[in-house]
């Protein structure tokens, strides 16, 4: 019975000592609130200043030459020699990538162009003895010509030609290697400047513009375009707009062929009143924050323009030359005295 009795005794000491030190904290911060109204609310604040504003999309684009053309097979064949690598510079009509000579459709051609050839040869001859006519000796001169021109494809076909001066950006087969028609061999980029094509959803076209800013940066450079056309109609399997953006100059870091990242400026301002969203108010879709009146706390209503990340855009509320409280303005209500702490000229 003892034991229960100082049990108890103990379990209402350790009670009424946290009402007390309740009482206490109360009083406390009852103190500290009256010493605020009496002295004033300490406050940061800085000088609203209009500053350049911008705000990006990003999106993933494909990088590559602006100008660059791919050299495809024309028949089934083994790849007999690759003269060249990739990052070497060729000539438009130079010779890049050879298959056998022994294929049956350049054989055929060329047994066709020497028959035409001999023909018209004999043909020629009895033309000028005037042993044939002259219907005979155009027939022969046509014959020959279509047989020259039909060895010339052939001979392209087994002698595959740049089809652009510029550099080899990529060759997609190796000697020995089994070809089909219509297998890309080789493609030549001129490296006068790249673009950028993405996709851009019906949701955020609006904001995409021609002329626009367009940025690609990587860890080592930052390469500053322009949005170069934007497709009028939708592509109906992607479900979206096909975007270019154009960027001169030749990048140290990225190549062509290279997927990317894009960031479009969609709006930009030089004027722009900006503040971080922890320094408001927001109640609802309401903002607002205090600006500094003398020694007294203004409370603003605001309107709110452009986001970026944890930064906004005030279009109404705010002018350049208000003293913004940016600290401490959780407690404040309106008309309450201010301590100013300190008083920055900018952000």
């Amino acid at each position: 019975m003892k034991i229960k009795r100082t049990f108890f005794g103990l379990v209402m000491c350790i009670v009424l000592s946290a009402c007390s030190g309740g009482k206490q904290d109360g009083a406390v911060e009852q103190s500290i609130t009256q010493i605020y109204k009496e002295e004033g609310y300490p406050v940061h604040v800085r000088a609203i200043e209009p500053e350049n504003f911008s705000v990006y999309l990003k999106f993933p684009a494909e990088f590559k030459a602006r100008t660059q053309s791919t050299a495809y097979a024309s028949i089934s064949e083994v790849v007999r020699t690759i003269r060249f690598k990739v990052g070497d510079y060729v000539k438009r009509d130079q010779v890049v990538l050879s298959f056998s000579q022994d294929n049956s459709a350049y054989q055929q051609a060329k047994l066709s162009f020497e028959n035409a050839r001999a023909a018209y040869n004999r043909t020629n001859k009895l033309y000028a003895d005037a042993g044939v006519s002259q219907q005979e000796y155009d027939n022969a001169k046509t014959q020959y010509e279509l047989a020259r021109e039909a060895f010339k494809s052939a001979g392209k076909m087994v002698e595959v030609e740049s089809p652009i001066s510029g550099f080899i950006t990529q060759i997609d087969v190796r000697a020995s290697a089994n070809v089909s028609p219509g297998d890309p061999l080789f493609t030549v980029s001129n490296l006068d400047g790249y673009e950028a094509t993405f996709y851009v959803t019906p949701l955020d076209i609006d904001q995409i513009k021609v002329g626009a800013k367009a940025v690609i940066a990587t860890q080592t450079e930052t390469l500053s375009g322009h949005i170069s056309e934007v497709a009028l109609n939708m592509d109906p399997r992607k479900k979206a707009f096909l975007v270019k953006a154009s960027f001169d100059g030749q990048p140290r870091s990225l190549v062509s062929g290279m997927s990317v990242d894009i960031s479009v400026e969609t709006y930009t301002t030089d004027t722009a009143v900006i503040v971080q969203r922890s320094e408001l108010n927001h109640s609802g879709d309401q903002w607002s924050a205090f600006v500094a009146d003398g020694n007294k706390a203004e409370r603003r209503k605001l309107t709110i323009g452009h986001e970026r990340n944890l930064e906004l855009e005030v279009i109404d509320g705010l002018s350049p030359g208000d003293l913004f409280v940016s600290e401490g303005g959780d407690k404040l209500t309106d008309g309450a005295l201010l301590k100013i702490i300190d008083a920055d000229e900018g952000k």
